[in-house]
Parts: structure tokens; sequence; C-alpha cells
């Protein structure tokens, strides 16, 4: 089973840093594989040219393609794919329009990385379970 990758899109530069070693644990564990982007269109782009990326963690608010518009494309792109939102709105509004769009789970700034960790694992178990079949 090829390992499965998380991929973080923020434009916040320390993000990447803090995840490092947050996650230092589980990457080196073997339990997921972390990228990282600080745009959309470069998310995308990873997302289409590796096939391993199961979860995709990105921020709402970023600079030229939106974490709403992101969802978009990667719905069009992989269906599969778990999105988890990480945003500074708490407002339910966002929320609901984030789930309505795709998103699998979500997590507020300044962000609680232990709770973090805990969905991408949930997300990472979901993406391998296949859907049962429909009922006739």
């Amino acid at each position: 089973m090829p390992l499965n990758k998380v991929l973080l899109v923020d434009d916040e530069t320390d993000i990447e840093l803090l995840a490092k070693q947050k996650f230092r644990q589980q990457t080196s564990a073997g339990v997921f594989e972390l990228l990282f982007s600080s745009n959309g269109q470069d998310a995308l782009d990873l997302v289409k040219n590796d096939p391993c990326i199961a979860v995709v963690v990105l921020d709402l608010n970023m600079p030229g393609m939106d974490g709403f518009t992101l969802l978009d494309k990667l719905k069009e792109l992989n269906p599969t794919i778990k999105a988890i939102i990480v945003s500074a709105y708490s407002d339910m509004k966002t929320f609901r329009t984030a789930m309505n769009k795709g998103a699998f789970d979500f997590v507020t700034k300044p962000i609680d990385f232990n709770d973090l960790g805990d969905v991408i694992v949930r997300s990472l178990a979901l993406y391998r379970t296949p859907l049962p079949p429909p009922r006739p």
C-alpha cells in the first residue's frame, strides 16, 4: 500500500515549520507524509501529479485562489480526496459553505495540532475505506 500523503496549503510561512515539528513522530513512523504548498494553484498541480495525495488541509483565506475555489476544483479533480479546512473564521455560515463544497472536516486557527493530527488520521482511514454499494 502506498504511503498516504497529506498536503497542507496555507500562505502563512510558519505553518510548514510548525507542522513538520508537530507531526515529526507520525511522519517518521510512516503514518503519513507531509507536502506543502503556499497557494491554491500550486496545490492543484501537486494533486494532479501525485495520486498518493489522500488529504488536503487548506486555509480558506489565501491570495489568488481562495480555499472555496480550491475545494470546488479538488472535487472536480478527485472527489475521493478528503479536504480539511483550517480557518480563522469561526462562524457557522463559513463552515456550512465549506462543507457544502465538499470539505470533510474543519479546524480553527490558531491551530491545535493535536486536534488536526486526529482529524488527519481519521480522514486517511475514511479515504482508504471503500463506500458500501448502493442499496437496490
